[in-house]
């Protein structure tokens, strides 16, 4: 029979009275009832007897709920970008393998236009530098967009030295109509002669450019120096011209341009039936002009 001041649970004899009715061990602190007599001998134990809690699902069925629903919630979001990023790359592919169609109505080609080159002249300056001008008159059966003037320099025996490119002064050229160009041909070699050829697009539309008309025109020697031009421009068409501007070359008896110049308006916009004058000061040539060459252009202002 085991002693009433024995602890039930670890056996130990080290029990002492809390208050009045309540016993504890001293070395496993269970409580022991008062009064009460143990038949059967105490339980083996190896040591200090320590109390395990059990593990309760209820206790952490939040916490565990929380890291599934945060899982799926990130899961969903990894989906997402993962979709969009393949999204994104197959409209790029598609994008890129892409092809534009052109449209079969317009009939624009590059080609060699048919047409006659005339007031050939050159200008070289004190650095080097030569400026070739003239006229070409468009022969072709089809209007020119953007004619480009290519000038090939050669030696006396025939040998290519150098080319240089430039546009003509109108982006549009009609049937039968004539455009002055310009080339500068920067540290020219020097050489015996020069060839120009010129290539556009045909082109196939509607006109949209205004209507400009030259009027007037004069010519002023100033002794021993050069040449004053003076005349008149018109809008003769219903739409505002911008960037109006007036090419005029100076023509000498052997048929070649002596001098050459441009003047641009003043004003932004040349209303429909309005008139300027306009005046220009060649001084590169002391010769007196045999005749002249003027033509004009500009761009119609778009209204909404």
């Amino acid at each position: 029979m085991m002693s009433s001041n024995q602890c039930p649970s670890c056996g130990s004899t080290n029990v002492y009275r809390e208050s009045a009715n309540v016993y504890r061990c001293g070395d496993c602190f269970d409580k022991l009832p008062s009064a009460s007599l143990y038949d059967a001998p105490p339980p083996k134990v190896y040591g200090t007897n320590q109390k395990t809690e059990t593990f309760s699902f209820t206790k952490y069925k939040y916490i565990l709920i929380a890291i599934v629903v945060g899982w799926m919630f990130l899961g969903t979001i990894i989906t997402t970008v993962f979709q969009w990023v393949q999204s994104n790359t197959s409209s790029i592919q598609e994008e890129e393998t892409q092809e534009i169609a052109i449209d079969p109505n317009l009939n624009s080609v590059d080609i060699i236009p048919e047409g006659e080159f005339s007031l050939l002249g050159e200008f070289p300056d004190s650095i080097g530098n030569v400026y070739f001008v003239g006229k070409f008159t468009n022969q072709s059966e089809t209007s020119l967009l953007m004619p480009k003037f290519t000038i090939s320099l050669f030696s006396e025996d025939g040998s290519s030295l150098a080319t240089c490119e430039g546009y003509g002064e109108k982006n549009l050229v009609v049937q039968n109509e004539s455009v002055s160009y310009e080339v500068l041909c920067n540290q020219a070699p020097k050489f015996h002669h020069h060839e120009v050829s010129v290539t556009a697009t045909s082109y196939v539309g509607d006109l949209s450019r205004p209507e400009l008309t030259l009027t007037n025109i004069n010519l002023k020697k100033v002794k021993n120096k050069g040449t004053i031009l003076t005349g008149k421009i018109q809008n003769t068409g219903t739409s505002i011209a911008n960037f109006t501007r007036i090419k005029c070359m100076l023509v000498g008896s052997n048929g070649k341009t002596i001098d050459y110049g441009t003047y641009t308006l003043e004003e932004e916009d040349f209303l429909p039936k309005a008139t300027q004058n306009f005046s220009l000061e060649l001084f590169r040539s002391k010769v007196v002009p045999d005749s002249f060459y003027c033509e004009t252009d500009s761009v119609a202002k778009e209204t909404n």
